[in-house]
């Protein structure tokens, strides 16, 4: 009786163990099941985790791509911003005669082209040099008229000079600069920049023969001057690029020295 007793006292305590707790301590085979049931079930939420973690790895490294463009476009555009406020900012512009191009990187080329002027025999039109742009849009209202003026080309004249005899009776390039300095200048018979100003170019100092009828301000011609493209050797003249040696007298010597060239500088000043 106390054994039939004490069976079902322990059938009861197990039932009532099993109904309270998630794990059957009563069966250790239904427990093993359940564990590794759960132990599936958690490494499936694991992967399904890990993809959702790569997934979203993905799409981090593609928005970053994305981002890493916008940015460099955005950079694009300031430059071009940049270049053109530095064009509507305050600045100065120069000549640089015997180049196409402009001698610093700050500095914007606002078109290049084809130094011309009046022809050397003729005593009137201009006295200066024109750079006349490679593209030119041509005026087509006015076709004639009875009494004009004509600009020519332009040609070295530096047959056995020293230096830049190669050039001679070729064409003379130019190019207009911008620079963000406050003022340019040129200075005759320097190969420097005073204190606080800045180089541009050095050159050799120009300009039309004095025994010509027709007379050219005195301009600075790169000391590495180039033929203009399209040039030729053949000898049609027309506005004249002349070394400039010093007369010695009123000018003295020294130090100036009638056997020297003049040299010349192009400076800025911010």
């Amino acid at each position: 009786m106390n054994m039939a007793f004490i069976s079902l006292m322990l059938m009861v305590l197990c039932l009532v163990v099993v109904s309270e707790t998630t794990e059957p301590l009563c069966s250790p085979f239904n427990y093993e099941e359940k564990l590794l049931e759960k132990m599936v079930r958690n490494e499936f939420k694991m992967e399904q985790a890990l993809k959702r973690i790569d997934d979203f790895e993905g799409l981090l490294l593609r928005q970053n791509r994305t981002i890493q463009g916008t940015i460099g476009t955005l950079k694009e555009i300031e430059a071009r911003l940049d270049s053109k406020l530095s064009m509507t900012s305050n600045g100065a512009s120069y000549i640089r005669w015997g180049r196409s191009s402009c001698p610093h990187s700050n500095n914007s080329l606002v078109y290049n082209g084809i130094a011309a002027g009046t022809h050397y025999s003729i005593s009137g039109g201009a006295a200066d040099y024109q750079c006349l742009p490679a593209e030119p849009e041509l005026e087509t209202v006015v076709t004639r008229a009875d009494y004009i003026s004509n600009i020519v080309g332009s040609e070295y004249q530096t047959h056995g000079a020293t230096a830049l005899s190669s050039l001679a009776d070729h064409e003379v390039p130019c190019a207009v600069c911008f620079t963000n300095a406050t003022t340019t200048i040129m200075i005759p018979a320097k190969k420097t920049c005073y204190s606080g100003w800045k180089l541009e170019y050095r050159g050799f100092l120009m300009t039309e023969r004095d025994t010509h009828a027709n007379n050219k301000q005195y301009v600075c011609v790169d000391k590495d001057a180039e033929a203009a493209q399209r040039s030729n050797v053949v000898n049609t003249d027309g506005a004249l690029f002349h070394f400039v040696f010093p007369t010695c007298g009123k000018l003295k010597c020294p130090p100036y020295n009638s056997a020297s060239a003049l040299a010349c500088v192009v400076c800025s000043k911010m």
